[in-house]
């Protein structure tokens, strides 16, 4: 059975029940009630008119239907004007509407003259499914019970109108069983509309909850092996170079070792907060001291970015009951979440005061961008993020506002948001003031590190060299390696410990390296994985599918050092796979290792004979491109005015990456290896009987009898007359 569509219907009753920060399942349950109090009003109505038209001298009924449209018309308007559910006036209203029917029950005769009255109960059983306390629901069915057994006990008391004939009572009979049975379906239809949506929209909360937990910790996970690299590569290049690195090299370390006590601070506060272990640690002191110190660590953002930080406190030194750590992480949280979304020239405001209730309030406000209205309730949820960009910043993992959040409450507080978009955003924070701690009357501010909320700190320099200063021929005395990473650091870790044995190339993402690539044909790659514009899987698929870069191992040195990502890597055609943090001999070892290993290929596509190819061969696209080169050559060994230029156009590749390929392919060039299938077929010739030199080097593309003998007895280590012999 196909139901109608509501789709309309329940945007509405969203608009109007709805209201900031409330959450689905609080919104669905005010729709049930809402609806079930619109149709029982309306209903009841209906019943009151049609009495006042069928039964006009039954006046009981009547005055029954208008009391009980007044009733029920609360729940109707009720939830409308207020935010909360309102179930104790739902309780008294069920209650009244009970005590009602009792008296109209009596005023009618007793329960067999009541035209079904009495069933009224039942619908109040279908209410009471509202309740969201059982205890509630029971205390109703109780009131109704009660109600009919007093009704059987006075019955014999109870005097018959002589308008309630026995046609009278039959008629009220069936009306009252079809709307009561009526409302029931409908109450029934309604209610279980809702549970499949709440059932479907928890379904797809917890899904979202476990996509959003899968990104964080892929996230973390790779950004603690970046920094992890950077820190153990640059205490090798320290080791080995001290003077050349010490300055360099540990200012990099302290920069990235910032980097990872940020990011280990938030697992262990989000397992905390998982596992409901976080402690309070107070202390008594100025509060107002200590946050002026924390303002004051973001001074030098603030100044690099052009923004005003400007602290407020409160007129006098406040010497209250503070959680140093905690205040800290939320403090730390909130600025450079303002500073990071304010745009240059623009300000960022901390202010302290003491409410008219006696609470301690702190507010951080900014004049960015702010928050839409429709994501307001949800900024505090853990792993929301929004989407809006941020001035050189990663977006973060949506962490730090449930973080702040819940160091709120664990400080007893509130925390609220006020943003208005298009101009700024203020986060209010309240906390209770008490004398409790043990009272700390020196406060050691020097030395406090602040944890902040930057998820990736982003530097300026760039040491990759110009595409310009590559070489583009094949004569390379060291191999080409392109590095393909994000991160600049790794980058400049990497050329200083590899320009020693390969010729460096770098790109920035997997679009810019495939570029390269194509038009480069480096010897080896080295690449990391989680990369923008184009991560490192993709690059790697683009590079062993073309035919010009399929020749070229590729390493991947990423962070996802998971078996998935390795096993999807390695599917794609990765020689290789080496995980962050590596160790620096590893890492030349295995280049190496790949680099020697081309000389497997040069014996299989030698030119001295055809190789064995075959399509399921791990070199399928190399067999196919020295086949096609091959047929190409052996076309045109008589053909005197053949060259290198014809052979590039006939195989659809530039003549650098067609002398590239070929070189890392047979450790030759496209000529030499022309000439070598040439003076090898000329032998061949030779072999036969009444043939002279001069007809073989003609028949073999040569003009010259002489530069033939020469390069024949440079091939052979003989003279092709020895050969004739």
């Amino acid at each position: 059975m196909k139901f109608p569509d509501f789709a309309r219907a329940d945007k509405w009753m969203t608009k109007i029940l709805s209201y900031p920060g409330i959450d689905e399942k609080t919104l669905s349950q005010k729709k049930i009630n809402w609806m079930a109090s619109l149709a029982v009003t309306s209903m009841i109505l209906c019943l009151t008119i049609v009495y006042h038209i069928i039964f006009p001298h039954l006046r009981i009924l009547i005055w029954y239907g208008l009391f009980l449209t007044i009733v029920f018309s609360q729940g109707i308007i009720y939830p409308v004007i207020f935010r909360r559910t309102g179930i104790w006036i739902l309780i008294v209203d069920q209650v009244l509407v009970a005590v009602a029917t009792f008296i109209v029950i009596l005023k009618l005769g007793g329960i067999p003259y009541s035209g079904g009255l009495v069933m009224v109960g039942i619908a109040l059983v279908f209410f009471s499914l509202n309740f969201r306390k059982k205890s509630h629901s029971i205390w109703i069915y109780l009131i109704y019970v009660i109600t009919v057994i007093l009704a059987g006990i006075l019955h014999p008391y109870l005097t018959i109108p002589p308008e309630m004939t026995s046609e009278v009572n039959i008629s009220l009979f069936v009306i009252n069983i079809l709307w009561i049975s009526g409302f029931a379906m409908i109450f029934v239809l309604s209610f279980i509309s809702q549970r499949v949506k709440l059932e479907q929209a928890e379904t797809r909360r917890v899904k979202e909850l476990e996509e959003a937990k899968s990104r964080l910790y892929t996230n973390i996970t790779h950004e603690f092996r970046t920094p992890l690299t950077i820190i153990s590569g640059m205490t090798d290049l320290i080791r080995n170079e001290p003077e050349r690195w010490v300055d360099e090299g540990t200012e990099k370390i302290d920069r990235n070792v910032h980097v990872l006590q940020n990011l280990v601070n938030q697992m262990l506060d989000l397992a905390k907060l998982e596992a409901g272990a976080m402690t309070v640690n107070m202390i008594r002191a100025d509060v107002y001291l200590y946050i002026s110190y924390l303002v004051e660590l973001f001074r030098s953002l603030a100044d690099e970015r052009n923004i005003e930080l400007r602290f407020t406190p409160h007129d006098a030194p406040l010497i209250i009951d503070h959680d140093p750590d905690k205040l800290m992480q939320i403090l730390s949280n909130l600025i450079s979440n303002s500073l990071k979304f304010t745009p240059e020239d623009g300000t960022v405001k901390v202010s302290t005061s003491l409410t008219s209730s006696g609470d301690y309030q702190i507010s951080v406000s900014d004049n960015g961008p702010g928050i839409p209205e429709e994501k307001l309730p949800f900024v505090f949820d853990r792993f929301y993020r929004t989407n809006e960009k941020t001035d050189g910043s990663v977006p973060g993992s949506g962490l730090g506002l449930a973080l702040v959040r819940e160091m709120v409450k664990l400080l007893r507080g509130t925390i609220e948001v006020r943003s208005i978009f298009g101009k700024g955003t203020e986060f209010i924070i309240s906390l209770p003031v008490t004398y409790e701690a043990p009272l700390q009357e020196k406060q050691q501010l020097n030395g406090l590190e602040v944890k902040v909320s930057t998820d990736k700190i982003k530097f300026n320099h760039d040491d990759r060299a110009p595409g310009s200063s590559y070489e583009s021929d094949a004569g390379h005395e060291k191999p080409l390696l392109l590095i393909t990473e994000d991160n600049d650091d790794v980058v400049q870790y990497l050329r200083t410990i590899l320009e020693d044995e390969y010729v460096v190339m770098t790109a920035a993402d997997g679009r810019e390296g495939v570029s390269i690539a194509l038009e480069y044909v480096p010897d080896i790659i080295l690449s990391d994985i989680m990369m923008p514009l184009m991560d490192g899987i993709e690059m790697l698929s683009i590079i062993k599918e073309d035919m010009r870069t399929s020749h070229i191992p590729v390493v991947m040195l990423t962070a996802k050092a998971d078996i998935d990502s390795r096993i999807e890597g390695l599917e794609r055609g990765a020689d290789a796979y080496i995980a962050k943090p590596f160790n620096r001999d590893e890492l030349l070892v295995q280049l190496k290792s790949l680099t020697e290993s081309r000389k497997k290929l040069r014996q299989r596509y030698a030119a001295t004979s055809p190789p064995v190819l075959s399509e399921e061969s791990d070199f399928a696209i190399e067999d196919a491109f020295i086949k096609r080169a091959r047929e190409v050559m052996t076309a045109n060994l008589g053909n005197e005015t053949y060259d290198i230029q014809s052979l590039c156009g006939e195989v659809a590749m530039s003549r650098t990456q067609l002398y590239r390929k070929f070189g890392s392919l047979t450790g030759t060039t496209p000529n030499q290896y022309f000439l070598s299938m040439r003076l090898h077929e000329a032998r061949k010739i030779l072999g036969l009987p009444d043939v002279t030199v001069a007809e073989a080097a003609y028949k073999t593309g040569f003009k010259n009898i002489s530069h033939f003998s020469q390069a024949f007895s440079r091939e052979f280590g003989t003279p092709p007359r020895e050969v004739r012999k």
